[in-house]
């Protein structure tokens, strides 16, 4: 059931497990917890829908290098960022856990193998088990019937969710669950610890008109984002020096995000094999977008002179019907979930007529090709994202002279990157993408003059994706790292981290799915320990 705290006070109960947020992992939790006979209380800051007071708890202060992602890509909601995002989800690579040199000097305590049924369980819960990857037949008949060979490169398909709102997507059973209470408006303002501070015995949660409230479980997790999560626990230990995290250096280091730029423009050369090759493809219902991935050996090493950091490309297609198309989309997507279009009737011929003669090709593309069809008569560009390296200093803090109008300190964050490594990965991967596609037949591409030449200045045109991770990372001990192999923060017993928090290093990948199978792998550690 799910209660404001706007209107009814909360539950007198001690919970198996209490979680800290409301958006895509922590409902992912709350979820398969309740499944398993459990029962569950989750804390959302936000209401049911985006209000201004409760996004104005996201106020923070940058101090490095810009983040807009700080303030625009946090959604206190119930569903959190997921009410803001497509839905597309990415599977890591096996490098990715490994030590990289340059990159990270220790693997992840868990593997690439043993992450990987956690991966097929989400796309069970999710419904995507049916979806397609490069490995499909189906999918290798879309390019007809012969995957396409870019040399040096896995083409690889991103699979996009139906629903992406995970609120929506649970809705019947966080509406109707037994064991399974979600509180609005709950804002968690500190952790209650024992004398020796290793059990928390209760959250200190803010009811709307300041009043305060514990709230007693068995097992707590942190599952409110990056930012939060490092927030929460800094502020805590400030209060309580008991807590076996408050002396560790890494609670609320290693922050990374990945960098998003354009890397050259794309001549085509055959441009109808292109297009087939790297258009958006719809079938069955699901979305999927072509993606460049520079093939890596096993130890993590690349075939360029970088060190080893992960890149993925894109090809963004500009063209004069792209806003009446995205308007057209949205206006589509408001019907189907039985709403009404925020646009009126004007509004909405105006974008059908400015498709033009594009609706005739975009109908074919897609009943023909399963292509979402683009003119790109305005360019076509590569877009990279890039892993960057991870950084001690790169780190959330809190600011000693602001708070929230609860009282508790705001965060601030200090994002760092290292610039050359990134520069070099970013340059040699558009050089090679240039390369194969000029040896495949397919297109020629310009690079940025500035990346060419690897200067600092176009670090200028990157910007972050607003996949935040690190912060609370997953270490082989405490002086390695904040929560162990099992997510369990160092030193306690019953408090755990779930989200893109725990990542040692950020890969090339939307975070989302990664850390979507940690938290169904955290879910079975909670099953284990409930029935011990």
């Amino acid at each position: 059931m799910i209660i404001d705290l706007n209107h009814t006070a909360p539950p007198d109960t001690v919970h198996d497990v209490v979680i800290v947020g409301g958006g895509t992992v922590a409902l992912l939790l709350a979820v398969l917890l309740e499944r398993q006979g459990q029962r569950v209380l989750v804390l959302e800051s936000g209401g049911g829908s985006f209000e201004t007071p409760a996004q104005e708890l996201n106020d923070a202060t940058v101090i490095g290098r810009a983040h807009t992602g700080i303030s625009i890509a946090r959604g206190r909601a119930l569903g959190g960022t997921s009410n803001l995002w497509g839905g597309q989800l990415t599977l890591f690579v096996p490098s990715d856990f490994e030590a990289r040199a340059g990159v990270s000097d220790a693997p992840w305590p868990i593997t690439f193998e043993e992450l990987l049924p956690w991966y097929e369980a989400v796309a069970q819960e999710l419904r995507l088990a049916d979806a397609l990857d490069e490995h499909t037949p189906q999918a290798r008949k879309l390019f007809g019937d012969t995957y396409p060979d870019i040399p040096g490169f896995t083409l690889f398909l991103t699979r996009w969710l139906k629903e992406p709102a995970m609120a929506r997507y649970f809705n019947e059973r966080l509406q109707n669950a037994a064991n399974l209470t979600v509180l609005l408006h709950a804002h968690v303002t500190g952790l209650d610890l024992s004398a020796d501070g290793e059990h928390v015995t209760a959250v200190r949660v803010a009811r709307p008109d300041g009043t305060p409230v514990a709230l007693r479980g068995e097992r707590f997790v942190l599952a409110n984002g990056t930012i939060e999560i490092a927030r929460l626990l800094l502020a805590s230990a400030a209060e309580q020096p008991q807590a076996p995290w408050a002396g560790n250096p890494w609670v609320g280091a290693g922050f990374q995000d990945h960098l998003e730029m354009r890397g050259g423009r794309v001549h085509l050369l055959d441009k109808p094999r292109f297009l087939r090759t790297f258009q958006n493809i719809v079938l069955a219902g699901h979305k999927y977008q072509p993606k460049l991935r520079l093939n890596m050996d096993s130890g993590g090493s690349a075939t360029l002179a970088h060190p080893a950091l992960n890149v993925t490309g894109y090809f963004a297609f500009e063209s004069s019907i792209t806003e009446h198309l995205q308007h057209l989309k949205v206006m589509a997507k408001s019907l189907l979930r039985g709403g009404l279009p925020r646009q009126g009737l004007g509004d909405m011929l105006r974008h059908v007529r400015g498709m033009g003669s594009a609706w005739l090709p975009m109908i074919v593309q897609y009943l023909r090709h399963h292509r979402i069809y683009n003119p790109a008569d305005r360019g076509v560009w590569l877009v990279m994202h890039t892993e960057q390296v991870p950084r001690d200093d790169s780190r959330i803090t809190l600011d000693p002279h602001r708070t929230d109008r609860f009282g508790m300190p705001l965060a601030v964050l200090d994002w760092r990157i290292g610039g050359k490594p990134e520069l070099h990965a970013m340059a040699a991967f558009v050089r090679r993408v240039g390369d194969s596609l000029q040896a495949a037949g397919l297109a020629r591409v310009e690079i940025d003059a500035l990346l060419d030449g690897e200067d600092a200045q176009a670090l200028e045109q990157a910007t972050d994706t607003y996949h935040q991770c690190g912060g609370a990372r997953m270490g082989h001990h405490a002086g390695d790292g904040v929560v162990d192999r099992d997510l369990r923060v160092f030193g306690t017993r019953n408090l755990y981290v779930a989200g893109a928090a725990v990542f040692r290093t950020s890969s090339y990948a939307n975070p989302t799915f990664t850390a979507m199978a940690l938290t169904a792998r955290l879910a079975e550690r909670l099953r284990q320990e409930a029935t011990t």
